[in-house]
């Protein structure tokens, strides 16, 4: 299965990293999305949160742009941009080309919105760059005025420094400009401003792909971890009915989130053995303590929950033994991470919930398939919980807790609507038919 990458860059962009992006094809299924404007490049990147494994962003202030509206980034997401190096090789090849051109007359536009003195646009120069400033305190000046600034700041970034300029060179104070925000650039053609966009070249941005793809695959081997969670009723139970009602309560959780695990009891103890990634689903990235919440809502049963990961089985259940000592004593559940680290009390306010701002994919095949989008929220849910795109009909079936006639109709839905294929056929020990194996286009 190929790599999913999501490009965010803006327009003018879009074909150099088509091209930069080509030689990568056979590793990578690569999503180029372009964005006009700060504003709205949050909301691309949530369209595609749950269907990437990782993206790249242009430019670090568009990256700092996604941060502040989105909080912690839930896949590895790295910028690229022109580095230093390739910064200066730029400059030296430019102006040895075009002697012509004065270096205070020349201004960079990443330049404009932390100078300390709006009306010192020579401080935005070539020159006082490369004479007076410490690059280094130029870098901490970068990051001190992304991390202070808000959402509304960076919606208006673009425009305010477009403007800037434009002023700059209708009162003919300037010559030339140095772009890092290629959004800028369409407003900048537009009134005939001389521009030069400062690219990153191909071995540092071979370099960054490279990066991202080393932080998706160590995401996915934690994601494949193994993971023990463990229950325990506040009151033991007295008798086998009252023991058989706490593990029918954990087997239709189990059902309701989709769980692909196995179920054991020792004493007074359930353990739900699974992996990492089926862990973080069910807690929302070990923020939500959903089962506990569950137990006592949906069948009264007031319990303990421990979450753990480890890097092996016995690591893992050990940790939730942990987990659960420290729930035991609270209204909280815990969880034990593989480097022993003990989060919690996850909050248990609010039980599970498909989100409502749904990616536009979701309604056409709901659309197409004559399906629910709920349905097929919970497929694909399927497919990231086991990390496959192939399933049968009782695999369906067991999965999402439905009758097999009920799964039939599903993939047959899926089948008709285009988005799931008969992949091959799959012998079985007994001596009844082949059964078919589905494979989802989600």
């Amino acid at each position: 299965m190929k790599t999913k990458i999501v490009i965010i860059t803006s327009t003018y962009l879009h074909p150099f990293v088509e091209k930069a992006f080509e030689e990568f094809k056979e590793e990578c299924d690569v999503t180029i999305a372009d964005y006009t404007n700060f504003e709205h490049i949050a909301d691309i990147y949530k369209k595609y949160e749950t269907i990437a494994d990782g993206f790249m962003v242009s430019g670090t202030t568009a990256l700092s742009a996604i941060e502040h509206h989105v909080g912690e980034f839930k896949k590895p997401v790295v910028s690229f941009h022109a580095d230093m190096i390739s910064f200066y090789h730029a400059l030296v090849k430019f102006f040895l080309e075009r002697r012509d051109l004065d270096p205070k007359r020349c201004i960079f536009d990443f330049m404009l919105p932390i100078i300390q003195s709006p009306g010192n646009y020579e401080h935005a120069s070539v020159d006082y760059l490369i004479h007076e400033l410490d690059l280094n305190n130029l870098a901490l000046t970068m990051d001190q005025w992304a991390n202070k600034s808000t959402t509304g700041d960076f919606s208006m970034i673009e425009m305010n420094i477009a403007l800037k300029i434009i002023d700059l060179w209708k009162q003919d104070k300037i010559d030339m400009v140095f772009c890092s925000y290629s959004s800028t650039i369409p407003l900048l053609e537009e009134h005939g401003v001389p521009y030069y966009f400062l690219y990153p070249v191909k071995d540092q941005l071979e370099s960054q792909i490279k990066e991202l793809l080393s932080q998706i695959r160590l995401e996915k081997y934690r994601e494949n971890l193994p993971a023990a969670i463990a229950i325990a009723a506040h009151e033991p139970s007295v008798s086998d009915k009252t023991d058989q009602i706490l593990e029918d309560a954990i087997q239709n959780i189990k059902k309701e989130f989709l769980i692909d695990a196995i179920l054991q009891k020792e004493s007074n103890v359930y353990y739900i053995y699974t992996t990492h990634r089926v862990v973080a689903m069910i807690t929302k990235n070990f923020e939500v303590g959903h089962i506990i919440a569950m137990l006592k809502k949906n069948y009264d049963i007031s319990a303990a929950v421990g979450y753990g990961i480890g890097k092996n089985i016995t690591d893992a259940k050990k940790h939730a033994e942990n987990a659960l000592r420290e729930s035991w004593n609270t209204d909280g559940s815990f969880v034990m991470n593989e480097t022993n680290q003990l989060i919690g009390p996850l909050g248990s306010s609010q039980l599970p919930s498909f989100p409502q701002n749904l990616p536009d994919n979701i309604f056409k095949i709901a659309e197409n398939c004559k399906l629910s989008t709920l349905t097929i929220q919970k497929l694909t849910s399927i497919i990231k919980m086991t990390g496959s795109y192939e399933l049968t009909t009782n695999e369906l079936a067991d999965h999402m807790g439905v009758t097999v006639r009920n799964a039939n109709r599903i993939l047959r839905n899926l089948e008709n609507g285009g988005a799931a294929t008969i992949a091959h056929t799959r012998s079985t020990t007994s001596k009844g038919r082949p059964v078919k194996v589905y494979r989802l286009k989600l």
